[in-house]
C-alpha cells in the first residue's frame, strides 16, 4: 500500500470514528455491551444511555424481568477530536429475562439395539417445567454395560440442580432390517433451466440484485480476509457492520457474496458475475496459502486466525466468540455453490482443502466435548455445516467427509425431534433450522431413517406451532412457546434468514415425500416473507426482521451486513428454484408455483407458464388466478405426465381444461387457433371429463404431448380470513397467495373487516403509484411484498 499519509479534518476524523463504531448486534441485547471510549483516528467517545435501569452509561445491562418484555434502549455517543464534535444515537432492544421455571418431570429414554451393537445414549433428557412445557436439560449417565441378546438394562443418569434422577432403559434385540437404498422420489431442475418472466414481482427483486451484486467492490470483500492472511488490502476500505474489523462474525457476508454471485451467475450467465467468481476465488486462494504460512493448520482459511475456533473448544460464551462454524459453513457454501453453479476448480481446491481442515480438528474431539459445542447459544451455531460436509461427501466419494458431518450431530435439537416433542422454546430458530436441513442431508447419505424423522417431525412442529400468518417464524430471533403468536407480534418478528433456510427444508422434505402442503408453506412464505423483505432500490437490502405489530415498518438493512442481509443475497435467486420440479424417472414434471416462467430442459420439458393467459378471457379481479401453460417441445415421443399442484387457498374452486394442438388447425407458430378448440376437438379434456386431485394434492394429466399444446388453469383468487393459529383474537387477511397488508399509521390494532363481502365488489386498481392495490373499508390494502417503506398492518383483532 502506498506510503503517503492523508491529512483528515478534525470534523471528518470525528464523522469517520464514529461511523467504524460497532459494538455488537443490539437487535437481541442479552449480556453486557462493550462501549470504546476512543476511535482509530483519535477521538474521545463519551456515552450516555437514555435509561439507565437496563443499560449503564457504562454499558452493563440489567435484563427486564419476566413478563415486563423486551426494552428498546437508546445510546448515545459523542465524539470529539481537536474542536471537532458529533453524536451519533444507536438503539437497543434488550430481551427480558426467561421465565424461571421449575422443573416437574423427566421423560425416560427407551432405546432398542441390535446385539453386537454399542448403545449411546443421548446427552440430554426431556423434561416438563411446571406449566408442562417441554424442554431439555444435559443429563450424565452411570456407566453400563449391554447384557446378551433379549434382556434389558436399566440406567440412572443426574441432572443437576433438579433433584430428579433420569431414567433410561435399553432392550438388547433384533431390530427391523435395512430398508435399503434412499429413494428421491421428486428430483430439482438443474440449475439454468428456468426464466423467470419480465415485469413480474419477482423478476423486478431478482434483477435489482443482480445490478448491486455487480456495483460491489470485492476489494471489500476481501479485506478482512487479507488483513488476516498479512496481504495487501489492495487500497479496499473496512466492512461495516457484523463484518466490522472489530467484529467476530467477520467473513460471513463475503460467503453470501461468493454463493450470490454463483446463483445469479446460474440465471443471467453474465461473463461480469464469471469474472467476479474468478477474482473472489483466486483471492482467496492467496490467502488460504498466506494463512498456512503463517502457522495455520493447512487448508484454513476465514477472515480471522484459528483463535475462536479454539475458545470454543473450551466453551467460550457469546459475544466473547460468535459462530465460528457458522462462518465457517457460509465460506464453504460459497465455494462450493462457486464449484456447481459456475464451474469454478479452484473453488472446489479450496473447499476440499477446508474440508480436511474441518475433519482434522474435530476428529480429535471426543463426543461429549462436541455435544457440548453444539449446544451452546450462538456460539455453538454452526450453520448448515452438516449439510455442506454431506455435499462434499458426494462430490467426492471420501468417506472422511461424511464422518465430518456426523461430527456436527446436534442431540440437543435430534433427540427431542425423533421423540417427536416440541422443545424448541427458547430456542434459537435459525441456529436450529438448518441442522434439520442437515438431518435429511444424512437421510439421503444412508444414515437411516431416524434422520428422515427428525427433520419431518421439525418441520411439522414449526409450521403448525410457530408460524405467522406470512411464514416467518421466531420473535427475536427465538422461538417461543408452542401456539402462542398473540404475545410476539412486535418489530423484532420473522427472521428473514429462518425463512429462507426454511424454504429449503420444506422442499428437501418435498422431495423425499412429496406432497401440496409442503409447497403450500413454501408459496405463502415465499410470497409474503422472503419477496416481502426485498428492498425496492438496488442496494442489497434485505430486512432482518418482518414487523408484524400494528403500524409497523420495514427496515431494509444495507450496512449492517447482518445474517438476514447476507442470506438476502441468495434469496432474490430462491424465486426461481423450485417453481418445477421432475419426477425421479425425468418423465413427470411439477408445476408446483403459478411464478411466470419458461422451463427449457435440455433432455425433455420445454414449457412456459402464463399468468392471465390466453383462453380465459375476462379483465380485472376475475382475471387474478388464471393461468396457461404452453408446451413448446419435448426431446422425445411417448407419454408424459404434467402434475399440478392446487393450492389450499383454490382448492373449492378449480378448473383445468386441455387443449391439444390439430395439425391443421394450429398456427404456423405451432399455436391454437381459438377456433380450432371444441368439445368434439380430438385430444380435447375438460373438468367434465373427470379431472380430480390425488391424494397429494396434485393434478395429473398423463398423455402425448406436442408442440402447442396447452393447459388452461383457473386458480380463483378469493378473500380469506386467516386466523392466528392460537386460537387468539387476531387474524390476517389474504388474496389468493398474498397476506394483504393495510396501510396505517395507527399502533393501535384496527377491526378485522368482515371480508366475505368483498368478493361480490368490484376492487379499485392501482391507488399506489400503479402498483396493484385497492380500497375497502376506509383502508388502502396491497400485499405485504408491494409496501415500500409505508406503515401497515396485517394482524386486525376480530370484532
Amino acid at each position: 500500500m502506498s506510503g503517503k499519509t492523508d491529512v483528515i479534518l478534525p470534523e471528518e476524523a470525528v464523522r469517520q470514528d464514529l461511523a467504524d463504531i460497532y459494538i455488537g448486534n443490539l437487535n437481541t441485547v442479552d449480556t453486557d455491551l462493550k462501549l470504546p471510549s476512543r476511535g482509530k483516528r483519535g477521538a474521545r467517545f463519551s456515552w450516555k444511555s437514555h435509561e439507565t435501569l437496563f443499560i449503564s452509561h457504562e454499558g452493563k445491562v440489567t435484563r427486564p424481568t419476566y413478563g415486563v418484555g423486551n426494552r428498546k434502549i437508546l445510546l448515545t455517543v459523542s465524539s470529539v477530536y481537536e474542536g471537532g464534535c458529533a453524536d451519533r444515537t444507536f438503539e437497543a432492544t434488550v430481551l427480558e429475562e426467561p421465565r424461571k421455571a421449575s422443573i416437574a418431570s423427566l421423560r425416560p429414554v427407551e432405546k432398542t439395539v441390535r446385539p453386537g451393537e454399542t448403545a449411546e445414549l443421548p446427552p440430554v433428557v426431556i423434561a416438563a417445567d411446571d406449566m408442562g412445557i417441554p424442554t431439555t436439560l444435559p443429563v450424565t449417565w452411570e456407566p453400563f454395560t449391554l447384557p446378551a441378546s433379549g434382556n434389558t438394562i436399566h440406567i440412572k443418569g443426574h441432572v443437576e440442580e433438579t433433584g430428579l434422577i433420569a431414567k433410561a432403559r435399553i432392550l438388547v434385540a433384533d431390530c427391523q432390517e435395512d430398508p435399503g437404498p434412499v429413494r428421491i422420489p421428486v428430483g430439482e431442475v438443474p440449475a439454468g433451466c428456468v426464466r423467470l418472466a419480465e415485469g413480474t414481482r419477482f423478476w423486478d427483486a431478482q434483477e435489482r440484485m443482480v445490478r448491486w451484486l455487480l456495483s460491489v467492490d470485492d476489494d471489500q470483500m476481501l479485506y478482512n480476509f487479507r488483513c488476516a492472511a498479512g496481504l495487501d488490502v489492495q487500497g479496499a476500505g473496512p466492512m461495516t457492520g457484523w463484518d466490522a474489523p472489530e467484529c467476530n462474525l467477520k467473513g460471513h457476508t463475503t460467503g453470501h457474496y461468493l454463493s450470490g454471485l454463483a446463483l445469479a451467475y446460474s440465471v443471467r450467465g453474465q461473463q461480469a458475475l464469471k469474472d467476479k467468481i474468478s477474482y473472489m476465488v483466486h483471492a482467496l486462494s492467496e490467502c488460504q496459502k498466506a494463512l498456512e504460512a503463517q502457522g495455520c493448520a493447512k487448508g484454513f482459511l476465514s477472515a480471522y486466525s484459528e483463535q475462536q475456533f479454539d475458545l470454543l473448544e473450551v466453551y467460550t460464551k457469546y459475544p466473547e466468540i460468535w459462530a465460528p462454524y457458522y462462518t465457517l459453513d457460509k465460506i464453504m457454501s460459497g465455494l462450493y455453490d462457486c464449484h456447481c453453479l459456475a464451474g469454478s476448480k479452484e473453488a472446489f481446491r479450496l473447499l476440499t482443502g477446508l474440508g480436511d481442515w474441518v475433519y482434522g480438528r474435530l476428529s480429535r474431539l471426543s463426543r461429549a466435548q462436541l455435544d457440548r459445542m453444539w449446544s451452546m447459544y450462538i456460539a455453538g451455531e454452526f450453520g448448515g455445516m452438516i449439510s455442506v460436509m454431506v455435499r462434499l461427501y458426494r462430490e467426492t466419494g471420501d468417506g472422511k467427509y461424511l464422518r465430518a458431518a456426523l461430527f456436527f450431530r446436534n442431540e440437543k435439537l435430534f433427540y427431542p425431534m425423533e421423540e417427536n416433542v416440541d422443545t424448541l422454546k427458547d430456542m434459537h430458530a435459525n441456529q436450529h433450522i438448518p441442522q434439520a436441513i442437515g438431518a435429511l442431508e444424512l437421510y439421503e447419505a444412508g444414515g437411516g431413517k431416524r434422520y428422515l424423522d427428525i427433520a419431518r417431525n421439525f418441520w411439522q412442529m414449526v409450521v403448525r406451532s410457530h408460524e405467522y400468518s406470512i411464514g416467518g417464524v421466531g420473535e427475536t430471533e427465538m422461538f417461543h412457546e408452542p401456539g402462542d403468536i398473540a404475545h410476539y407480534m412486535t418489530d423484532k418478528s420473522a427472521e428473514s434468514c429462518a425463512s429462507y433456510n426454511l424454504m429449503r427444508l420444506t422442499f428437501g422434505l418435498f422431495r423425499r415425500l412429496p406432497d401440496s402442503r409442503k409447497m403450500d408453506y413454501y408459496e405463502n412464505v415465499l410470497y409474503n416473507h422472503i419477496l416481502s423483505s426485498a428492498s425496492h432500490k438496488a442496494d442489497g437490502g434485505t430486512t432482518y426482521f418482518m414487523p408484524v405489530r400494528p403500524g409497523g415498518r420495514k427496515e431494509f438493512n444495507t450496512s449492517e451486513n447482518t445474517c438476514c442481509h447476507g442470506t438476502g443475497l441468495e434469496s432474490r435467486f430462491r424465486y426461481i428454484r423450485n417453481i418445477y420440479a421432475v419426477g425421479e424417472d425425468g418423465k413427470e414434471v411439477y408445476v408446483n408455483l403459478y411464478i411466470p416462467s419458461e422451463l427449457d430442459m435440455a433432455d425433455g420439458w420445454k414449457l412456459k407458464l402464463e399468468e392471465n393467459g390466453q383462453g380465459h378471457g375476462g379483465q380485472g379481479q376475475d382475471t387474478q388466478g388464471l393461468y396457461t401453460v404452453i408446451f413448446n417441445g419435448l426431446k422425445d415421443g411417448g407419454e408424459r405426465t404434467v402434475a399440478l399442484r392446487i393450492p389450499c387457498w383454490a382448492r373449492e374452486d378449480w378448473d383445468i381444461r386441455v387443449y391439444t394442438v390439430l395439425t391443421e388447425d394450429a398456427t404456423a407458430d405451432g399455436q391454437v387457433k381459438t377456433d380450432a378448440v371444441t368439445e368434439d376437438s380430438p385430444g380435447f379434456m375438460a373438468e367434465f371429463q373427470g379431472l380430480a386431485a390425488d391424494s397429494d394434492g396434485y393434478v395429473r394429466i398423463r398423455r402425448q404431448w406436442t408442440p402447442g399444446d396447452r393447459i388452461d388453469i383457473s386458480l380463483p383468487f378469493r378473500f380469506r380470513k386467516l386466523p392466528a393459529p392460537d386460537g387468539s383474537c387476531y387474524s390476517s387477511i389474504a388474496f389468493g397467495p398474498y397476506i394483504l397488508a393495510a396501510l396505517n399509521d395507527s399502533e393501535e390494532y384496527l377491526p378485522c373487516p368482515e371480508v366475505d363481502g368483498w368478493n361480490d365488489r368490484k376492487i379499485q386498481n392501482g391507488f399506489h403509484d400503479g402498483i396493484h392495490g385497492f380500497e375497502a373499508d376506509g383502508l388502502k390494502w396491497m400485499p405485504l411484498a408491494d409496501v415500500d417503506e409505508e406503515r401497515y398492518h396485517i394482524y386486525f383483532v376480530d370484532k
